[in-house]
């Protein structure tokens, strides 16, 4: 007799009042007694779980055995899924199809508990659901926790499918209707909390989450009560039985295993995202959905779905908050253009849950309309996931801090991370110069000259026979070079692909250009066209053509500035020295009386002039901190000449500095001199010294060895200098030397805000 008609006959007898004298013994091994708890109802009184939980301990003795946890699961959930079941025979004859499957006393096991729980239904009492519930963990005795829940889940699905069926005939249909959603409510609790259990145990590697001991210690009432629920929702289906409490207490752990359920989720997304940024992705739109709240084919940014951009350069554009500024933006958008690459605009908050004031959406808005040539997520918030915001604080920490400045993230193809902050290296040189010969065909020989060669000394002796012999050759050499022309072609056209779906901003090459650096050069400082520079009215680029020479100043001293620019003058005039003058200082008000009284050119004529340079600077000095650090050079006795001549100039300008004056001496691109502005006036100033000392060294060396023989202590004054370092640096030097007299510097920490206002901008 199958199985399912035996079970149907089961329960009409059960439903008819006839169960009691059907005998289980015929279809399934006896089960010998344990004595059980007798225990008082659980709709009178609370029972005492921590004695349930000493026999529910007493029924375990897991073996190892193991099956396909998830494959059983999900058949019991699609059954009781079809209207929970209400009807369907077809879901019975699902779950039977386990019995082709080779899992060993599994059917039979199956039989056992859809007895077990049938059974129960006959006595709707406390005594006879919790002896029923331990019997049912006996014969799972030999399961894990998790496997015996979804077994019990199961067998119960048989019952609840046949009842369901038989309940028809049977039962008035109001009644039916209200017993069928008791038990609804109550194996609804029971499905979501099995599923809840079983996820959180199958953990995949790498995955570092771990279950709490406390999740793991409730394993065992947590089967207690899901095996007392499904017995009882048997009993509650054909006596009207309520399942309020059970229904509850089942409630009550699943809050408790669904919020752990959300930890492991959000710690798996964050490993996720980790492994596919650092390691391993397909493409940039796997990436973006593990970072964004987006599904396939969705619009993200502007008019662009997200297999759009897996084609295309990409780079990630993190800001604390809204904080960036307009001359940030204005830079930005330009690279953003000119370089043919997507910055992707992405805003940190600082409180993961805070929610943006009317004046955040404001700033938000204005923000983006001076952003024609970046990307933007529309709604920002409920875009962007958690676990993307804990890796920017997390992991790419110290570049990006709350209270830092932006900073650019660059990807490749795959959308994996090549370099943790681009902003310097797109500041110091220009998108042409980084990507110049990053790949590319350095000139294939033309071989068509020598094969024609070839051919007619091998041909000499027959053209008597064969007269159009040298057509015959010039035809084919023809043929030849066009093959090689339209191949070199084809070459270069797949690599000129390559380098616009590639990037070439990743640290290598960043050090690759370093090291392309070998000193401290005035075209470095300053900026070339093409090199370094993107802007056409940035006259002092031009210079570095002549051998004249050049003095660069700054301060904020304008009585020091008129004595320098005199002398200077005065002196150039007397020696016949061509000179060009350029105040380059961060102060507006100098830079305006300058202009009036025409003391010298002004070469940053305008307040982005003035930003980028000192900003380009700023980045110079962090890049190469970056790259001698790299290298195994960076420390407190680092003399790299690069290093210290920014440090002079960063120190002579910096925002917490008013030095009088200070001045750079080169002749054509070559540095001589960087000084403090009273040592450089004390040299011109006793130039009847040193004169004598031109015929021999030249202009240039007699200047410099007279000023390194001037001490700072001879100066009769002598301004405090400052030299800053970014907390976004992963190694800042306990102790500093002074840049202009080599005493060791007082270290301070200092907190800035400039009230939107750009660090570098103009000074007043």
């Amino acid at each position: 007799m199958h199985f399912s008609n035996i079970f149907l006959y089961f329960v009409q007898l059960l439903i008819h009042g006839d169960g009691m004298l059907f005998s289980m013994e015929r279809y399934k091994r006896r089960i010998i007694p344990h004595p059980t708890m007798i225990l008082p109802s659980p709709r009178s009184q609370v029972l005492d779980e921590s004695i349930i939980r000493e026999e529910v301990l007493s029924t375990h003795n897991y073996d190892g055995r193991k099956f396909n946890t998830n494959f059983i699961l999900n058949m019991t959930e699609n059954i009781l899924s079809v209207k929970m079941g209400i009807g369907e025979e077809a879901g019975v004859d699902k779950l039977h199809q386990l019995e082709d499957i080779n899992y060993e006393e599994l059917p039979s096991h199956f039989r056992q508990l859809s007895f077990e729980i049938a059974s129960a239904g006959l006595k709707s009492s406390a005594k006879n659901e919790h002896s029923t519930t331990i019997d049912v963990l006996r014969i799972l005795c030999s399961y894990s926790w998790e496997d015996k829940m979804v077994l019990m889940l199961s067998a119960f699905s048989i019952v609840y499918g046949e009842l369901s069926r038989v309940s028809r005939l049977a039962m008035p249909q109001k009644l039916e209707k209200l017993n069928q959603k008791a038990v609804f409510d109550c194996i609804t609790s029971v499905l979501q909390l099995t599923k809840c259990v079983v996820e959180l145990k199958q953990t995949m590697p790498p995955s570092n989450y771990s279950r709490p001991q406390s999740i793991i210690s409730a394993l065992p009432i947590v089967s207690y009560w899901i095996g007392r629920s499904v017995i009882g929702s048997v009993g509650a289906y054909y006596c009207a039985s309520p399942q309020k409490q059970l229904t509850s207490s089942i409630a009550a752990i699943l809050h408790t295993f669904s919020s752990e359920l959300e930890k492991k989720r959000a710690e798996e997304s964050y490993e996720a995202l980790k492994r596919a940024l650092y390691y391993n992705s397909s493409s940039k739109s796997e990436v973006f959905r593990l970072m964004f709240n987006v599904k396939n084919g969705e619009m993200l940014f502007k008019d662009k779905g997200l297999n759009d951009w897996n084609n295309t350069r990409v780079a990630l554009l993190i800001t604390q908050g809204l904080d960036i500024s307009d001359l940030t933006i204005q830079f930005l958008d330009c690279f953003a253009w000119l370089a043919n690459t997507r910055l992707l605009w992405i805003p940190i908050v600082q409180n993961d849950d805070a929610s943006w004031t009317t004046e955040d959406e404001k700033q938000f808005a204005r923000l983006k309309r001076r952003m024609s040539n970046l990307y933007w997520l529309d709604n920002l918030q409920k875009m962007i996931s958690p676990q993307f915001i804990r890796f920017v604080k997390e992991q790419l920490f110290p570049d990006f801090q709350m209270g830092g400045e932006p900073i650019i993230v660059s990807l490749d193809q795959q959308g994996r991370i090549v370099h943790r902050n681009i902003m310097h290296m797109i500041y110091i040189w220009t998108f042409t110069y980084i990507e110049k010969n990053t790949l590319g065909v350095q000139g294939i020989y033309n071989i068509t000259a020598l094969v024609e060669e070839e051919l007619k000394k091998g041909t000499s002796n027959i053209d008597r026979v064969i007269p159009e012999i040298n057509d015959m050759i010039s035809v084919l050499v023809d043929d030849i070079n066009d093959k090689i022309v339209a191949w070199e072609h084809n070459i270069k056209k797949r690599i000129q692909n390559l380098i616009e779906q590639s990037t070439p901003y990743n640290n290598e090459r960043e050090n690759f250009l370093w090291q392309q650096e070998p000193n401290c050069s005035l075209d470095l400082v300053v900026g070339t066209d093409g090199r370094n520079v993107y802007l056409a009215n940035y006259e002092i680029q031009y210079w570095f053509g002549t051998e004249d020479y050049i003095f660069l100043y700054g301060g904020n001293d304008i009585n020091w500035v008129r004595e320098f620019t005199t002398k200077v003058s005065e002196f150039a005039s007397k020696i016949q020295l061509n000179v060009k003058l350029a105040y380059v200082g961060k102060n507006k008000l100098i830079r305006t009386i300058i202009r009036k009284e025409k003391l010298s050119h002004y070469a940053l004529n305008e307040s982005y002039l003035v930003w980028w340079f000192w900003t380009r600077l700023r980045s110079m000095f962090l890049s190469r901190i970056h790259y001698l650090d790299a290298i195994n050079q960076f420390g407190e006795e680092c003399n790299d000449e690069i290093l210290q001549g920014l440090k002079k100039l960063l120190a002579y300008e910096g925002k917490n500095t008013r030095i009088e004056g200070w001045a750079v001496l080169s002749k054509g691109k070559k540095m001589v001199v960087c000084g403090h502005g009273a040592k450089i006036l004390q040299v011109i100033n006793e130039y009847e010294i040193w004169k004598e000392n031109i015929a021999t060294k030249g202009f240039d060396k007699a200047f410099k060895d007279h000023h390194e023989m001037l001490t700072s202590s001879s100066l009769k004054s002598h301004s405090c200098c400052a030299l800053e370092y970014s907390t976004t640096l992963s190694k800042i030097p306990e102790n500093e030397k002074c840049p202009e007299c080599s005493y060791r510097m007082h270290k301070f920490v200092t907190f800035t805000c400039c009230h939107g206002h750009d660090i570098d901008s103009d000074q007043d």
